[in-house]
């Protein structure tokens, strides 16, 4: 059996171009929080036959991995990326060699690919590289965060209506103990509820960190929308006033910049695509979100060997899904477009499948929010970049 590398062997050759210098003194500047210039975004970190991996392109990438994986910036997670990028180029190369590209059903991952790009570089154009790099102000205060923990408990909702309610009984001069039982559903009074407990600056949500940690002590927060959902934040101590040194902060300034960076472009990155969203003016259609559920269902217990079904547990029969099934509505350029279910499983392999049968709305949500971004690389005109 061939190992992934013996493909390569005695036909493709690699250089990394002055990795020390390069790597460290290029990438250095994404690890304090600053993007390279545009004349060191074009430097060549590695040349594979010919073709050149830029600094600019290694960063894009790299950074996009730090987000989605949420792993720290390590100088083994740079050269490990480094070399998942020549291995990338490598393939690419050798299905080209085996005339892959020849194959008819290669269309439509090359389709796919074009489209995700199209969205990632609209996305980068229009948000990434608009985002301000972190103040030193900034940097110094999360520093100051990073060092002293704090104590916390909240009340944790799945829609905003049910969390501004408690925020609104609150505000009246409910307890929060006594709102966190109500939250809660506790049985007996329950003085643990919504408890938290001891929390740091980087180790919880983004959205949350930032809130909680500008409450002051025994204060709490108006409605906060996580990734999870919506919390009620009460701060109930800080730990110790920390000790912080100019020395210590200049030797955990990098470090720092870098986290907050990510965090920065996880936020407003966040707030961007809601508000792409909410201008698109997304509307599912009942009738196709029932007649996708009901089909997704079948392929579900198709692959689990379960029953299937006529009516997928409903009522009466779910309508039957076709290509041309309308799942939703989306407003693009003031036009308003039509989201079918070719549509959905166009990009069917980009989407969770435990969304896609627990809450199909969503995923169609997800499905729209992808081709409303690649329609937009498109408007942009940035297939020829």
């Amino acid at each position: 059996m061939h190992t992934p590398h013996s493909t390569f062997s005695g036909r493709h050759k690699w250089l990394i171009f002055g990795c020390t210098s390069s790597v460290w003194g290029a990438i250095f500047l994404l690890a304090v929080g600053c993007s390279p210039p545009s004349s060191e975004k074009d430097r060549t970190l590695a040349d594979v036959n010919g073709y050149s991996i830029t600094v600019g392109e290694f960063e894009r990438s790299y950074v996009d991995v730090l987000i989605r994986s949420g792993q720290n910036d390590t100088p083994g997670a740079r050269y490990g990326h480094l070399n998942t990028l020549i291995e990338d180029q490598l393939w690419y190369e050798e299905a080209l060699r085996r005339e892959l590209d020849a194959d008819t059903s290669l269309a439509f991952y090359t389709d796919l690919a074009r489209k995700r790009a199209l969205g990632g570089r609209y996305y980068e154009l229009e948000f990434l590289e608009q985002l301000p790099q972190p103040t030193e102000t900034e940097i110094r205060q999360a520093f100051a965060r990073y060092k002293q923990p704090i104590v916390a408990r909240h009340l944790f909702y799945g829609n905003v209506t049910e969390a501004n309610a408690a925020y609104s009984r609150l505000l009246a001069g409910t307890s929060f103990i006594d709102e966190a039982q109500i939250c809660y559903q506790t049985v007996v009074f329950d003085s643990t509820a919504g408890w938290l407990g001891e929390i740091r600056y980087f180790q919880v949500d983004d959205a949350f960190a930032e809130a909680a940690f500008s409450l002051a002590t025994g204060s709490f927060s108006a409605p906060v929308r996580s990734r999870q959902g919506w919390h009620i934040i009460k701060i109930e101590d800080r730990i110790a006033t920390p000790i912080i040194t100019e020395p210590e902060f200049q030797n955990r300034k990098a470090g720092i910049a870098s986290l907050l960076r990510i965090r920065k472009r996880r936020l407003e990155g966040d707030r961007f695509v809601r508000t792409f969203m909410e201008n698109r003016d997304v509307r599912v259609d009942p009738q196709g979100l029932r007649a996708l559920d009901a089909a997704l269902a079948r392929i579900e217990r198709r692959v689990s060997g379960g029953q299937v079904t006529l009516d997928d547990d409903y009522d009466t029969p779910a309508p039957p899904l076709t290509s041309t099934t309308p799942l939703a509505t989306f407003i693009i350029n003031e036009t308003v477009q039509t989201f079918t279910a070719e549509d959905y499983f166009f990009w069917f392999s980009e989407l969770p499948f435990r969304e896609a049968r627990s809450r199909p709305a969503a995923s169609i949500g997800r499905a729209v929010r992808n081709e409303a971004f690649a329609l937009a690389g498109m408007d942009a005109n940035l297939e020829g970049d």
